[in-house]
């Protein structure tokens, strides 16, 4: 008799970022995923200056026509999931190896299942008033570079907890996926996607 498993519960809308991956890694991993990360690293150099002139020329569009460009977007998606997807493996989220996959969609393609990025798209409409969105964010930046050291202690903490346990606590993980979780509010209004001004902190949006 085969058991009937509850369907599964969806995730909150303010998870952008979701890891689903076991607590249990290889003692080992730590010694060694930094290594192994080396070819993205030098992949991520590349795709985050392509970001930084795309999304240049992402705000200068809407600037001069009022409109925010999907395409253009789409580029600095790529990124940011590139980004999401080996940092993932870096800090030992996954013992799977993230593959060099370069989707531009809002919609994770499952690629890599451990680590999924989901983000809206683009409205259709925009306004140029929008593109302040970007300088009246500054506040939260500076809370995210404050939380930011925050995350890459617990990361070195969790290293050390995975050598001596093989497990990842969970409170440590959950704190860098709540991070992660804040950190995408804050760009998709500083990209001018979403319009609300997000809430300061890693609580839920």
């Amino acid at each position: 008799m085969t058991a009937t498993l509850p369907p599964p519960v969806p995730h909150p809308s303010h998870d952008y970022y979701v890891v689903d991956a076991p607590y249990e890694v290889a003692r080992w991993r730590p010694l060694v995923n930094w290594i192994l990360f080396v070819p993205h690293a030098i992949i991520l150099y590349g795709l985050r200056a392509l970001a930084g002139v795309v999304g240049l020329i992402y705000w200068l569009v809407l600037l001069f026509t009022g409109k925010l460009n999907r395409s253009l977007y789409g580029m600095m998606v790529l990124y940011e999931r590139y980004s999401a997807r080996a940092t993932g493996f870096l800090v030992g989220f996954s013992e799977q190896y993230p593959p060099f996959d370069f989707p531009t969609g809002g919609v994770d393609n499952a690629a890599y299942p451990p680590i999924r990025l989901e983000l809206p798209e683009p409205p259709e409409t925009g306004s140029r008033k929008l593109a302040l969105n970007f300088l009246l964010a500054i506040p939260h930046y500076i809370v995210i570079v404050v939380f930011g050291i925050g995350v890459a202690f617990a990361a070195i903490g969790a290293w050390f907890a995975v050598i001596f346990t093989g497990r990842w606590p969970k409170g440590l993980r959950d704190f860098i996926v709540r991070f992660n979780n804040y950190y995408y509010r804050v760009w998709l209004y500083a990209t001018m996607v979403e319009t609300d001004y997000p809430k300061f902190g890693l609580s839920p949006a």
